[in-house]
């Protein structure tokens, strides 16, 4: 597994990321309103919307504009379906992107330890 698709797999396994993707799937929604939503501090949600961006998982739809003329960004999920499978120590992840053709597929042994970083 690649240490990317091991990024997908810890992100996908974090409550507030998968609150996010879910509020996210059918409307665009602000930092602002997903910090309100799910009582994330404004910070860390920015934090994890980016988190999501850089995985692919979600995409800025646009701007809007409050009623005080100051512009914020609305973001959206890229995700169609999730679904993950553990059997006999095998986690099996599938990820259907909306704008991808294939869904990327994660297999890990849970019961191989990760190799020590340097």
């Amino acid at each position: 597994m690649s240490k990317h698709e091991l990024g997908i797999a810890q992100i996908l396994t974090d409550q507030y990321n998968m609150n996010i993707l879910a509020a996210t799937s059918h409307k665009a929604r602000s930092a602002r309103e997903l910090a309100f939503m799910f009582d994330i501090p404004l910070a860390s949600c920015y934090r994890k919307l980016r988190e999501l961006a850089s995985a692919g998982l979600v995409e800025q739809e646009g701007s809007e504009l409050t009623a005080d003329g100051k512009r914020y960004k609305v973001y959206r999920s890229k995700i169609g379906c999730v679904t993950l499978t553990y059997e006999k120590g095998i986690l099996h992840m599938k990820v259907d992107l909306n704008y991808r053709s294939a869904p990327l597929e994660i297999t890990q042994n849970m019961a191989t330890p990760k190799p020590r970083e340097l």
